[in-house]
């Protein structure tokens, strides 16, 4: 176990070395560059990206509602972001089961559980390489990355993509496995249309949080307007690969390795290594900050609650 980690924090390290060392021997391209700090774009910035976690919130209460095992927004509220600071954890297995045992505690089926939340991580990684896929033919500068034979493996991917999230598919194999370890089989009670429809507002999450990263990354270098589906499709696949990295805590390292690649087409390397750790700590405040927002929400709920209680007796 201690060799993993090591393993682990290893490779993590040795990524934020190559990127530092980016800007080190680069230094000065980056002393030269049209840095800026222009705060009513963060706000704006700021704002709109916390608007698109909201949206995540509500593709996942969607996605509980049409499966029968939705609790209250609120709770659904405290639940979702309660779950997140688990992906800081190696694994990212408590960013899963965080969710489980909270809806678990309250009498719903753990076979559904585990569909929902299989449904909640395909729709939003299948969105964001919907949306990687197109800003990759957005923009000249990028043509280097559309060969042939990458776009049709993308185009192949996709394709399995839609056919696991179809209920009857996903039913079929989840019974052969239920089957095969004795367990009772279950039924989808979801059709592929609404399915569909949770794409659409994990979609749009996406968008909302390219635009906000757009501000941001315009609020301290400016970038030109017709950058902004393309910063959208970076930051959304960069963050689906940096989730999908079981080994780096948050996706650290993994995430800022491949948002600089990117953004390296359009702007120095150095300068896109000092925009990825300032999305990491931006996105990271962000985060903190809902939890923190969604706590004090649930004190002042059980301060009224008690004040109603009291005033009863």
């Amino acid at each position: 176990m201690r060799g993993r980690r090591f393993l682990q924090w290893a490779f993590v390290i040795a990524i934020l070395f190559f990127l530092g060392r980016i800007v080190w021997e680069n230094w000065n391209q980056v002393r030269g560059a049209d840095f800026a700090f222009r705060i009513p774009s963060l706000l704006l910035a700021t704002l709109i990206f916390a608007v698109s976690y909201l949206i995540q919130v509500w593709a996942w209460y969607l996605t509980t509602l049409r499966l029968g095992i939705a609790i209250s927004f609120k709770e659904t509220l405290k639940s979702w972001f309660s779950s997140q600071p688990g992906k800081y954890l190696p694994g990212k297995v408590w960013l899963f089961l965080s969710r489980f045992y909270h809806y678990d505690s309250r009498g719903k089926s753990k076979k559904t559980i585990t569909v929902a939340l299989y449904f909640e991580t395909v729709t939003m990684m299948m969105a964001a390489g919907l949306l990687f896929l197109v800003s990759l033919f957005s923009l000249k500068e990028v043509q280097s990355f559309h060969s042939g034979f990458l776009t049709l493996c993308l185009i192949l991917i996709f394709i399995l993509s839609f056919l696991l999230i179809h209920p009857k598919v996903l039913q079929k194999i989840l019974n052969t496995v239920l089957t095969f370890l004795n367990r009772e089989p279950i039924t989808i009670s979801i059709s592929y249309s609404e399915i569909l429809w949770i794409l659409g507002v994990c979609l749009f999450s996406w968008v909302a949080g390219g635009i906000g990263f757009y501000l941001f990354v315009d609020s301290v270098f400016l970038v030109s307007s017709k950058y902004i589906l393309f910063l959208t499709g970076a930051l959304a696949i960069s963050s689906t690969l940096g989730l999908l990295a079981l080994f780096a805590p948050s996706g650290l390292g993994v995430r800022e390795g491949v948002l600089v690649y990117l953004l390296s087409t359009i702007m120095p390397s150095p300068v896109a290594v000092i925009l990825s750790i300032l999305t990491r700590l931006w996105m990271t405040f962000i985060e903190i900050a809902w939890i923190g927002v969604v706590y004090l929400i649930g004190l002042a709920a059980k301060k009224v609650e008690q004040q109603d209680r009291h005033g009863e007796t």
